[in-house]
């Protein structure tokens, strides 16, 4: 008996009609095999999703506690949306500025980039977002998502999500309070 699948041949010769069906199945339902060595995990590493760079920047700059940095990463108009603390910066200037009061209400901040991808201009990040909010009797570590539009090799829209109220339980501080003004 011959059976056909493709371009794979099986002959089957003295075997009973059942061994031929179950074989045939096999055939029909088994993927193509390839004659191609598969690669070492250490040579398929470059394979591998890679971060993109301007999110390494952007970690990079809030862990330098660079508001120039930071705002030298968007566009003249761009946009920093902290969803959490309910606040927008737009402009570079008011990306700066956004950044140095978060340097002074939080020691330590620190951005963790966990996972990244890219598709066309938008880019998702997922981070643990960690510092000490001074007066705080406790720091924090929560998981956050950053969600970047982008203009050419510039960020033109930034929009942080967290939550504010793990934020502050992890702090030791009550849901009702607020960043001393100034």
């Amino acid at each position: 008996m011959r059976i056909r699948n493709g371009k794979r041949t099986l002959t089957i010769t003295s075997v009973g009609v059942l061994s031929a069906a179950v074989l045939s199945a096999a055939l029909l339902t088994a993927p193509a095999v390839s004659a191609v060595p598969m690669a070492a995990p250490a040579a398929a590493a470059h394979l591998a999703p890679r971060t993109p760079k301007i999110v390494e920047e952007w970690a990079a700059a809030w862990n330098s506690n660079d508001p120039r940095a930071m705002a030298n990463l968007f566009t003249p108009d761009g946009t920093y949306t902290d969803l959490a603390a309910n606040f927008v910066s737009t402009g570079q200037t008011a990306i700066a500025e956004w950044e140095q009061r978060t340097d002074l209400l939080i020691a330590d901040v620190h951005i963790t980039i966990t996972e990244a991808f890219r598709s066309g201009n938008h880019i998702a990040a997922e981070t643990i977002y960690s510092g000490h909010i001074n007066g705080a009797p406790n720091s924090f570590a929560v998981p956050a998502t950053t969600i970047f539009e982008l203009d050419g090799n510039l960020i033109s829209s930034d929009r942080d999500y967290y939550n504010l109220a793990t934020v502050l339980a992890q702090s030791g501080l009550p849901l009702t309070w607020t960043p001393p003004a100034g």
